[in-house]
This record gives C-alpha cells, structure tokens and sequence, in this order.
C-alpha cells in the first residue's frame, strides 16, 4: 500500500491523502479535517464517494500524520 499527502488547504486545517493498494484498479482519496483550537474529537474525515475505497490501515496512518501537521 502506498499512501501519499496530496495537499494541504494551506491554512494547516486540511490534508488530503492518495492511497493505492497493491493490486487495486482504483486510487482511494480521502482528507482530514480539524479546526484550529479544537481537539481532535472534533476532527473529521472525508471520503469522495465516487473515489474508491479507502482501507482502514490507511485511515490509521493518515491521523497520526496529521496529528503531526494539523
């Protein structure tokens, strides 16, 4: 599995992540989402329904990054 940071909204609040399992056909895209002040129960995560499944392994690594950058 390969997962990629993709870009930033710029203003720190927002990543989003390029995943691509071995052997998928399709690429995964999802991003993460916290706002400044808030903990990160408040976090969310947003996945575009029409850009392929997202293994939960994925999701795990992709919170800890942002927990690094956000």
């Amino acid at each position: 599995m390969a997962i990629t940071a993709i870009g930033a909204d710029g203003d720190d609040r927002a990543i989003e992540f390029l995943v691509r399992s071995e052997g998928a056909l399709e690429e995964g895209r999802f991003a993460i989402f916290r706002e400044h002040g808030r903990g990160w129960e408040g976090a969310r995560l947003a996945i575009d329904p029409g850009a392929g499944s997202v293994p939960v392994a994925a999701v795990e690594w992709a919170v800890e990054f942002a927990r690094e950058y956000l």
